[in-house]
């Protein structure tokens, strides 16, 4: 099966024509690794978007000409990565780019109003 999707996994392995099943099974690995190279990254042959998922479940969203600018946020389950990886998937990087931007935003707002209140 061909697809345009690929996966480099922190602990040296990659997969070209990666599928939803390859994903799925690097989340069952990155939760059994025990050492520092609990990482992997998704990635689209032609797109410059990228998602890397850290085992701390740190999501960073790379995109750019060159990949040279990246958002981050902190998951709170792996079912929300699931659902990132999704989108991933259906192509739908402007929208993903758009709702993290929206987690940034909410949780600026969240941490000022903590601030405020202190």
């Amino acid at each position: 099966m061909t697809t345009e999707f690929w996966i480099e996994k922190g602990w040296g392995e990659s997969i070209d024509n990666a599928t939803v099943e390859d994903v799925k099974f690097a989340i069952e690995e990155i939760i059994r690794i025990e050492d520092e190279y609990g990482t992997f990254w998704v990635g689209h042959t032609e797109k410059e978007y990228v998602l890397k998922i850290h085992k701390n479940l740190d999501l960073f969203f790379i995109y750019g000409k060159n990949q040279d600018k990246q958002m981050q946020i902190k998951l709170g389950n792996w079912d929300e990565f699931v659902h990132f990886f999704k989108r991933y998937y259906a192509k739908d990087f402007v929208g993903l780019k758009k709702e993290i931007k929206l987690i940034l935003l909410s949780n600026s707002r969240l941490d000022m109003e903590t601030k405020l209140e202190d």
